[in-house]
């Protein structure tokens, strides 16, 4: 009873300590919203679609970072140099008059001046890029300056005389798709045209290693300059924060007398505050400088692959943050902490920036609508509303997590109790288990010492028996030398009364007195 009155009574102060959690996350992500990714992030960074170095993916969609990258026809493939030469070498070879020229994508003669509806004569021989300007920018002449832009306009080997008509119908369409069999051309004409075309304006386009040199300057560029940028960002943020932080913990009420002076001693504090995070928002600044340079490079290798949204680029960047302290805590978990609560404190972390980037992506929503409203300063005003929504949102969802987690660890400890008491009964019967192993053991250590003298036995036995072996050979000996000697006797024996009857005959024939008697 008592026990459950105090998991009760910590029930309470687990759910009153989640609360007052709540209220002081409110605050802190509410300020930490509206001043970093919506308040200091849209005022320092300039983010853009494709992000902040042109890939040849982005280029193939006619999306490029900088405006030196972008297609300018007109200012930066200028060819009319090479016209007025090609017009006279046409003159020259005779493949154009003022009456008739040859089209080289036909082979065939055609009018040089045409009539226009309103009577007026016209060039109908117009200069043609087989290969359009625009495709060729796309496919890497983008990376070129304005000089080596102009050089492949005015390769001669790209540029050819054809009517208006078909110059006009060609516009930027491939030179093998427009001049195929399907559209009415001939391709033994059309063919070698075209791959002394390609050939020619290949020439001129980068290679890979140049196109490599091209990006590691450009990525080299813009991550130093994203690293100094975000190295500030986090710095300032961690600042920023805490003065604003400071003058909502310090600011005294108004209707105390001393107001001023209570200010004044308010601000002070606050300025302390401030000073005392100077070693934090260094930390912040080292951290945030590595974590822009490793965004802008991942951006880079997102584009390769697929374009980005200005947006989805100030996304990955703030996320980063988040997603570096996840890692971080994953890789060097502290050490009082457990490992369910890094478990704990990494899902909070991941929670929190998939809040952010969902309230970004709200923000083009939220600022979409007050633009229609005809409100001014929309934009600001989105941002403002969409980072305190999105703080409020961040902390419920936090606070949610943590209660979730309590009440998994509630019914963890429910078990927990069940199992200590099958603990209790395992302990005692272990407890009954080595007292039984104990006396087997004593038992054990007797029959150990029964089986020593067993083998002496044995031992004795074994030598005894061999005693009793000798002893039987040494038996078996002497009744053989025994039935020997007795043979031998009775041999003696035998021979002796032979002997004496010998003796006794002989002393019997010579008659010897008193013999026998």
């Amino acid at each position: 009873m008592k026990r459950n009155q105090q998991l009760s009574k910590t029930k309470e102060s687990l759910k009153e300590q989640r609360f007052n959690e709540l209220k002081i996350s409110l605050r802190e992500q509410m300020f930490q919203s509206v001043i970093g990714p919506f308040g200091l992030t849209p005022a320092m960074f300039d983010d853009k679609t494709g992000g902040n170095v042109t890939t040849q993916h982005n280029a193939d969609q006619g999306i490029y970072a900088k405006e030196s990258e972008k297609y300018n026809r007109t200012s930066d493939y200028g060819f009319s140099k090479a016209k007025k030469n090609l017009l006279k070498q046409s003159h020259a070879d005779r493949t154009m008059n003022d009456q008739t020229f040859v089209d080289k994508y036909t082979g065939k003669e055609a009018s040089t001046r045409r009539i226009t509806e309103s009577g007026h004569h016209k060039m109908n021989a117009e200069l043609d890029h087989t290969v359009p300007l625009a495709e060729a920018h796309r496919e890497g002449a983008w990376m070129l300056d304005k000089t080596e832009r102009q050089a492949l306009a005015s390769e001669k080997d790209n540029l050819h005389f054809t009517t208006m008509e078909n110059n006009r119908k060609k516009g930027g369409k491939s030179a093998e798709e427009f001049l195929s069999e399907e559209n009415g051309f001939d391709p033994s004409v059309t063919k070698p045209l075209i791959d002394k075309a390609r050939k020619a304006v290949d020439n001129h386009l980068p290679t890979e290693m140049e196109r490599l040199q091209y990006h590691g300057k450009a990525l080299a560029m813009t991550s130093a300059k994203e690293a100094g940028k975000n190295a500030l960002r986090q710095a300032l943020g961690v600042l920023l924060f805490e003065f604003v932080n400071g003058i909502f913990v310090e600011w005294p009420p108004f209707k105390e007398p001393g107001f001023i002076d209570r200010l004044i001693a308010a601000f002070k504090r606050v300025a302390n505050r401030v000073i005392n995070k100077l070693g934090s928002a260094l930390d912040a600044a080292i951290q945030g400088g590595v974590q822009g340079f490793v965004s802008n490079l991942l951006m880079f290798i997102i584009n390769s692959v697929v374009t980005t949204s200005a947006k989805v680029v100030t996304i990955i960047r703030e996320g980063m943050k988040g997603l570096w302290e996840a890692v971080k805590m994953i890789a060097n978990p502290p050490e009082h902490m457990s490992s369910d609560e890094v478990f704990r404190q990494v899902t909070k972390i991941i929670a929190g920036v998939v809040t952010m980037s969902l309230g970004m992506l709200f923000e083009e929503s939220v600022n979409a609508f007050l633009v229609s409203t005809g409100m001014p300063y929309a934009g600001a005003v989105s941002q403002v509303i969409t980072g305190l929504l999105t703080g409020i949102i961040s902390a419920l969802v936090i606070y949610g997590l943590d209660n979730l987690f309590d009440r998994l660890a509630e019914k963890g400890t429910d078990l927990l109790h069940a199992k200590e008491a099958n603990l209790d009964e395992l302990q005692s019967n272990l407890l009954h288990m080595a007292d039984l192993l104990e006396a087997q053991f004593k038992n054990s250590a007797m029959y150990q010492d029964i089986a020593k003298t067993y083998l002496q036995i044995g031992l004795a036995l074994e030598t005894a028996c061999e005693a009793s072996t000798a002893t039987h050979e040494s038996c078996d000996k002497d009744r053989l030398a025994k039935e020997q000697l007795l043979n031998e006797l009775s041999v003696k024996k035998q021979q002796y009364q032979d002997n004496q009857q010998e003796l006794d005959a002989l002393m019997t024939g010579l008659n010897i007195k008193g013999w026998g008697a």
